[in-house]
Formats: C-alpha cells, sequence, structure tokens
C-alpha cells in the first residue's frame, strides 16, 4: 500500500506600504513583502504571547498600532527574538528608484533589443538606471528631473499622453548645464525611444502590461524564487490582495514564460499553489504582517532619514530577512 503524498509547505505573505502604481507617493517612500514559514504550533505561541500583553479589548494587533506604543514594540522585539533563522524573508523597494529602473526597461531596453543589444547582460539597465537616479536631480534640475518622473508615471497609468512624456523628457535635458553635455547625451538616449513609447502607450489603452509599476508582483514573485530554491515544490497563503489575484496564474506558471531579463531562457519556477487567507484566520500572516512592517520602517528610516530610535534598532533584526531588494547602491560600494 502506497504511503499518503505529504503536503507540500506552505509559506504565508502579506505586504507593508503598497501605494500601487503610485511609486511617487511622498507618504510611502517604501515597499515591503515578507514571507513566513514556520509551523503552526511555534506561530500561534508567538502571536498569542504579543496579545497577552495588550490590552484584552485591542483587535487584531497589526503592526502599525504595535510599533506606536513603547508596549507593542517590546513585544515586537519578544516576537522577532523567537523566530528561528531563516524562517522570514522579505523584499523591499525603493519606489522613487523603481521609477527609473521602469523607464529604462519600458523604453530603452526595447530599443537596445531591436538593435541586438543586451541591456541586461552585466547589469548594464541597472547601471543606468543607477546614474540616472544618482546623477539626474544633481546634474540637472532638480524639479524638472522630479516632473519628468511623474511625468512618466502619469504616461504609464494613462493620465498624460506620449506627447506630455517627452515633453518633460526634454525640459528635463535643458535643465542640464553645458558643461555636464556627457550626461546630457544620457537623457538623449530616452528622447530616441519614441517609436517603443508609441508602441507602449498603444498596448497599455488596451489593457495589456496591467500593474507594470505596482511593486507587489516583481517582489512576490522574488519572494517566491527564494523560498522554492530551498523548500522545493510549495504553496503560498497571502493577504487578500487584488493585484496578486490578478497575476496568481502567471506567478505560478513563471518557469513556462521567457525571461525577460535573461533574453532566450525561462524564467525561475515560483510557487505551485497561489490561495489568498484572511489574516485572522493564520497566525502566520499576522507574523509576515509584523515582519513586513519591521523592514518597511527600517528602510524608510534608510531612504529619507527621520524616523526614531526604535527604526534603528530594527537595522539588526530585519536586516538578514531581505533577500531580494530594488534599491539604489550607495557610491563606493
Amino acid at each position: 500500500m502506497n504511503a499518503p503524498l505529504a503536503s507540500p509547505p506552505v509559506v504565508y505573505a502579506d505586504e507593508s506600504s503598497n501605494s500601487g502604481q503610485n511609486l511617487l507617493d511622498p507618504d510611502q517612500p517604501v515597499f515591503t513583502v515578507a514571507g513566513v514559514h514556520l509551523p503552526d504550533e511555534l506561530a500561534m505561541s508567538i502571536v498569542d504571547e504579543v496579545r497577552a500583553q495588550l490590552p484584552p479589548t485591542q483587535g487584531e494587533p497589526k503592526y502599525g498600532s504595535l510599533a506606536r506604543s513603547s508596549r507593542g514594540r517590546k513585544a515586537l522585539m519578544r516576537a522577532f527574538e523567537q523566530l528561528p533563522e531563516g524562517s522570514i524573508r522579505s523584499s523591499l523597494v525603493h519606489k522613487p528608484f523603481m521609477v527609473m529602473t521602469k523607464l529604462v526597461d519600458v523604453l530603452v531596453e526595447p530599443l537596445a533589443y531591436a538593435d541586438g543589444f543586451n541591456l541586461y547582460e552585466d547589469k548594464q539597465a541597472l547601471a543606468l538606471a543607477q546614474l540616472l537616479h544618482t546623477c539626474g536631480p544633481v546634474l540637472g534640475g532638480a524639479v524638472a528631473y522630479r516632473q519628468m518622473q511623474q511625468a512618466f508615471v502619469d504616461w504609464v497609468r494613462q493620465r498624460l499622453s506620449t506627447d506630455g512624456l517627452f515633453a518633460a523628457v526634454a525640459a528635463y535635458k535643458k535643465s542640464i548645464p553645458v558643461q555636464y553635455s556627457d550626461f546630457a547625451e544620457q537623457i538623449e538616449l530616452l528622447e530616441y525611444c519614441r517609436s517603443v513609447a508609441d508602441e507602449t502607450a498603444v498596448d497599455l489603452a488596451a489593457g495589456g502590461q496591467r500593474d507594470l509599476l505596482d511593486p507587489a508582483v516583481t517582489s512576490i514573485y522574488c519572494l517566491c524564487v527564494s523560498y522554492r530554491e530551498s523548500l522545493g515544490q510549495f504553496r503560498l497563503v497571502h493577504d487578500v490582495s487584488k493585484v496578486i489575484g490578478r497575476h496568481a496564474t502567471t506567478l505560478r506558471d513563471a518557469h513556462l514564460l521567457p525571461d525577460p531579463a535573461r533574453p532566450g531562457r525561462l524564467s525561475r519556477p515560483a510557487a505551485t499553489q497561489i490561495e489568498f487567507a484572511d489574516s485572522k484566520a493564520h497566525p502566520q500572516l499576522q507574523l509576515a504582517d509584523w515582519a513586513a512592517g519591521a523592514v518597511r520602517q527600517w528602510a524608510a528610516h534608510l531612504a529619507v532619514g527621520g524616523g526614531d530610535r526604535f527604526a534603528q534598532d530594527l537595522e539588526n533584526v530585519v536586516r538578514p530577512w531581505v533577500i531580494e531588494a530594488i534599491w539604489p547602491s550607495v557610491p563606493g560600494n
């Protein structure tokens, strides 16, 4: 008699600070998603211990409410101390930097590919995005640079015409002083992409590339690839999410699709199954909310400064969780 097949491992995931395609929301500069792979009993005991330290009238303890009080912060740190190594993984996104990576991916890379040049080889696309992000507001007008960023976001969201987008590009190029003519040539490269933009605009208007700028899909995919490499086939249970729901089939069947960043190769496999659940039903989803919130609070402190001592104290705890980041590099590193 054959033994029953073992159930696949389960990973629970939740997001923090997702403003959808509005990547330039000044109040939410960072997006994070966290995955939790933990036995039910241990997850429940950790959540129950946190609940025991809170007023009995408090509802589901979300990260935002816990992090606002001294008692809640202590409870969070105690919970994080009990998590086994490797049980939490996180992916994070610096949203303004993601705007420039997407600008390169959407406009420049197709033009380069048509000319037989693989912009993804040796991470050249990422290097170009880094150059634009780092030098853009310094070598040209900072206001004009931000207007160009916003124009690209608005264009993808079909709130601005292609003419409006390239008018913003031209205005930014005009803001660059003559002594930085070498950098101005990089902006001219964007102007050469008008034909690509015209074709993409038609596709966007027809409903193609939906959620193109939403960081959730890319981040979940990276998280799933990481877990797949260590767990093999697994089931993903995500907190209720419309955008992940729309792309669940693509995420599940990613291994059958070409990898845009590796021409000629298929994408890496992700989750075998993707389901959705209410965080009240699974303690792991509550832990995923806390983990995603903690990574987001620490990363936001890095991105824009400010914050408080707690944001800094989180670094030693949450930094080892980060397995993937769309994040500008630090000069000299």
